[in-house]
């Protein structure tokens, strides 16, 4: 992988604080009638981003938010960290980047045996590749890339993120 510098950046940590409050502003919108949503974050990037969003939705909302967190070990080994119950509720999986949608359908997958009332996704980055019949439906960023391309989320200690296209 290339090491990244100053001349691929496409979202700074600012640039994802914004994606990340007009994300949480449109699934606020889309849940207004909503008594509850759960969020599902994928990996540790999903868990921050999640966190924010509902920081975000907190300020403005009594709504009630959960967070389930998601790790994948493989992609057949899916893992939630609590026990949650989504019967007749709004799920949102969150996760940074969407290359090929192939993780988000399988946590998908996984949920629709909980007999949500809806589940919706949210990224960052929208890399527009899907192989898999995902929507997104919230994202940060839509961005048209060649397979070749790559982008990569680094999260520093401070928790804060930087977007590279390699």
């Amino acid at each position: 992988m290339k090491k990244n510098n100053l001349q691929n950046i496409i979202l700074d940590n600012i640039d994802v604080k914004n994606k990340i409050q007009r994300i949480s502003l449109e699934i606020l919108e889309d849940n207004i009638d909503e008594k509850k949503i759960i969020f599902f974050g994928i990996s540790d990037n999903g868990k921050i981003i999640t966190k924010r969003i509902i920081t975000c939705i907190n300020k403005i909302s009594k709504i009630g938010l959960d967070l389930v967190s998601v790790n994948i070990n493989n992609i057949n080994n899916i893992k939630f960290d609590k026990n949650f119950d989504a019967d007749k509720k709004s799920l949102v999986i969150v996760s940074d980047v969407s290359h090929s949608s192939k993780t988000l359908q399988h946590v998908i997958s996984k949920l629709i045996n909980f007999n949500p009332s809806k589940i919706k996704t949210a990224v960052i980055v929208n890399r527009d590749h899907s192989l898999f019949p995902v929507k997104i439906n919230f994202s940060g960023l839509n961005l048209s890339t060649s397979v070749n391309e790559h982008v990569d989320v680094e999260v520093n200690e401070d928790n804060e993120f930087t977007v590279y296209l390699n």
